[in-house]
């Protein structure tokens, strides 16, 4: 079961997480780019300081006014593929295991595609979808939400 293809396609703190659990961000059907648009969604400014008269239609606001960002949330959905029920427990236990500590709680998400760095925490996982039953090869795909804080975008 080696899909070469898949390999080098992300890194998550400088690890292949398809060479390390056979997991890789995945989409429902072809031709679908939820992962890419999640990452690359520019982030809501946060809002300007504003003075509201009772007096005056409106807000005033200051002359200049200088942008600032909110963190912003982003979901990924992955895939893990296995050889067997053991293997895929095993690949999935240690996959969202280290999505939820890496290293000192951050994760280093770097697409090479995109020559881009996301540095990101877990926020939660939902939506896990087993796609194969546990016999012979077995894959399952779940959706996972992180926080940006200094958003990239």
């Amino acid at each position: 079961m080696t899909m070469n293809v898949l390999k080098g396609l992300l890194t998550i703190n400088d690890s292949d997480p398809y060479v390390d659990y056979g997991a890789f961000l995945v989409e429902d059907k072809p031709g679908d780019m939820k992962n890419y648009s999640s990452l690359l969604k520019p982030s809501a400014a946060k809002p300007q300081k504003e003075v509201s008269f009772r007096e005056r239609d409106g807000v005033k606001v200051p002359n200049k006014l200088v942008q600032r960002w909110e963190a912003r949330d982003v979901t990924l959905q992955f895939c893990i593929l296995a050889a067997d029920r053991a293997e895929f427990l095993e690949r999935y236990s240690g996959f969202v295991d280290m999505l939820r500590t890496g290293i000192d709680g951050w994760l280093d998400f770097y697409l090479p595609e995109l020559d881009k760095h996301f540095r990101m925490y877990y926020r939660e996982a939902s939506d896990y979808k087993q796609l194969t039953d546990f016999e012979g090869e077995v894959a399952g795909k779940f959706t996972v939400k992180f926080r940006e804080p200094q958003p990239s975008f």
